[in-house]
């Protein structure tokens, strides 16, 4: 394609050409091959011809125009935009009209960024000028062209060497289930080693180093991260899967990709977000008009986003392809709250649904069950580790909280601990410090206790569990088997609730989650109120993700600055209720761009480190 642009003007009311694009148009709308063409003018100078070359397909814009007597100046009625081919014998272009509509921003924006004048630019009584201009092209290239989505592949997978062995509930190769499967099998390369793989090399994942998990990692670098607490859960979760015989690739590319969706500052960014989207804080215009409260904001579900959509890794796709098996223990980590959330904003999949086995709120997989026991071993383990190492709770604390007759059978655990630091005392062993020392000896020792109860309780429930179950049900299990004893579980609820009541609602904490807030709140009405503001990657994200429903779309970055002042007005402050504002024709597609600007915004707050965040904090309010 000549990367020249054809103009063309056509006076309303008086050219007789513009029924030709009319009915090109028509023409391609019904997936006809009706030819039409546009004569050049020979009554004029055509010297403009020479600019062409013949054969040659050009893209043209062809403008409707009036005077507008009132306002002395020139109206634009309507623009078509296509393809035209030169023939130098005939002097016409055979065109195929694939765009028609009344004025509208997308419109305007081109004429603008071409700085276009009706009067000006066309020398006197001609009808055509050429530009070459690669900004205006590729602008006119994206539109009139549907954005690539590419085509699922159905694929079988072979059986492994390596998986031979293990239990007959495992996970296997062949299992494997994928939204694309756009990448052909290797050989001695398992589909599960496949996603393990994409989340390690994933930016989401690299990013995670920088996430707090309770404390701030402005406290020092001991405590944890959303990096370090991934790495526990791997680990905690390939000594269940080990013991029982399962697939530990799976098993560790769930736990490693699990917590790639969350959000800086904690739990506190993801509840600010989602109280942002349900209207709570009150940032965007009609907030009440999107009664799903625009899909919410939950980080495992944003795990599942980041890696089917956000994540990019390859030519043909959005996203990582990851498995099915995969995905789903990502998702089913935590809880699903299925009645505040809505699936579609996260996996653009019409099959998601049966796929994840979403009606389920356990995994389908043992692998995925282990990973969400084991997320809850880690934590209980290492929330209580930082508390200890710091000072927001003593180990005289805990070890009164240790009194209680549920956790009893953890307490005489606890207590033989004592006995051996008294015992070492006793033959004289010195230590750099024992406070340090006994904390690491206590966490070790709850982590211990609760996998080793794990692998017993679940072992009982898989042996009574149905082979033919697992084969009917396509090689899933529909009862959840991995878990807690019932009193193991009771000691996992009083750990939570000791926690809960000694670090999550300390001050220290407190602090950290109020300073939280304030960033993401802030962050977020910044980059609404002007999206410019935000990462010109995102700004892309919005301009393709537009151009998915409508082609009337604005490019932020190289549109016009007063048109793009003027779209970014409507999408964010326009009120959609009233059509003086916004025509009732319009509702719609102006609707689905506030969610799409919103949704986006979640996504570039959610993907930041904490070190980000606080930095782009800065930056705007100094702006500002």
């Amino acid at each position: 394609m000549n990367k020249k642009v054809i103009f063309i003007k056509l006076k309303n009311m008086v050219c007789t050409r513009i029924e030709y694009f009319e009915e090109s148009f028509d023409s391609f709308i019904n997936g006809e091959v009706g030819i039409n063409y546009y004569n050049f003018p020979m009554d004029q100078d055509t010297s403009y011809i020479s600019e062409l070359e013949d054969g040659d397909e050009y893209y043209f814009f062809a403008s409707v125009y009036d005077y507008d007597q009132e306002n002395n100046g020139i109206v634009f009625i309507k623009s078509f935009l296509g393809v035209g081919k030169f023939s130098l014998n005939n002097k016409s272009l055979k065109i195929t009209t694939k765009y028609n509509s009344n004025e509208n921003t997308m419109l305007r924006s081109l004429r603008e960024l071409s700085a276009l004048n009706i009067n000006e630019d066309f020398a006197e009584g001609e009808y055509v000028t050429i530009e070459e201009s690669e900004y205006l092209f590729n602008q006119i290239d994206f539109i009139l062209n549907d954005v690539y989505v590419c085509e699922k592949t159905n694929r079988s997978y072979d059986t492994i060497d390596s998986e031979e062995n293990l239990h007959p509930f495992a996970q296997r190769n062949e299992y494997c289930r994928r939204q694309y499967n756009f990448r052909k099998p290797q050989q001695n390369r398992g589909e599960f080693q496949r996603d393990y793989e994409r989340i390690v090399h994933s930016k989401a994942f690299r990013r995670m180093v920088d996430k707090a998990q309770v404390f701030s990692a402005s406290k020092g670098d001991y405590y944890r991260t959303r990096m370090t607490h991934s790495q526990a859960v791997a680990q905690i979760a390939r000594g269940i899967a080990s013991e029982l015989n399962l697939n530990l690739v799976l098993t560790e590319a769930i736990a490693l990709g699990h917590d790639i969706g969350h959000t800086p500052f904690g739990h506190q960014g993801e509840r600010t977000l989602n109280d942002i989207l349900n209207n709570k804080i009150k940032i965007i215009k009609n907030c009440n008009l999107f009664s799903d409260h625009f899909g919410g904001f939950k980080h495992n579900y944003q795990s599942v986003r980041v890696a089917s959509q956000l994540e990019e890794q390859y030519f043909e796709i959005e996203g990582m392809d990851l498995s099915y098996q995969t995905l789903e223990g990502m998702l089913k980590h935590t809880k699903l709250k299925r009645e505040e959330y809505k699936l579609d904003e996260f996996i653009k999949d019409d099959n998601a649904e049966n796929e994840l086995y979403f009606d389920n709120d356990f995994c389908s997989t043992l692998e995925g069950q282990i990973v969400a026991v084991a997320d809850e071993i880690a934590q209980r383990g290492h929330d209580l580790d930082d508390a200890l190492s710091s000072g927001i709770m003593s180990l005289d604390d805990f070890k009164k909280n240790m009194t209680f007759k549920k956790v009893q059978s953890l307490e005489e655990k606890i207590e033989a601990l004592t006995n051996e630091m008294s015992n070492a005392n006793n033959l004289h062993r010195k230590f750099s410090d024992v406070n340090e020392l006994m904390n690491s000896r206590i966490v070790s020792t709850i982590i211990a206790y609760f996998i080793n109860d794990v692998i017993v309780a679940s072992k009982e429930r898989i042996e009574n569990y149905s082979a033919d179950s697992f084969r009917d049900n396509g090689f899933t299990v529909d009862e959840k088997l991995i878990d807690f004893s019932e009193e193991a579980l009771k000691v996992s609820q009083f750990l939570e609730t000791i926690i809960t009541n000694n670090v999550i609602n300390s001050p220290e904490i407190a602090l950290f989650d109020n300073n939280g807030a304030t960033i993401v709140n802030s962050l977020f009405k910044a980059y609404y109120n002007d999206p410019r503001l935000l990462h010109k990657g995102t700004q892309r994200r919005i301009y393709v993700e537009t151009r998915r429903f409508t082609q009337n779309v604005v490019d932020f970055e190289f549109g016009n600055h007063a048109v793009i002042r003027d779209e970014i007005q409507k999408i964010t402050k326009a009120d959609l209720e009233n059509q003086d504002e916004i025509p009732l024709e319009l509702y719609d597609e102006y609707f689905t761009k506030r969610r799409i600007l919103v949704r986006n915004i979640c996504d570039f707050i959610s993907g930041m480190t904490d070190t980000y965040a606080i930095n782009e904090y800065r930056r705007i309010e100094k702006q500002l």
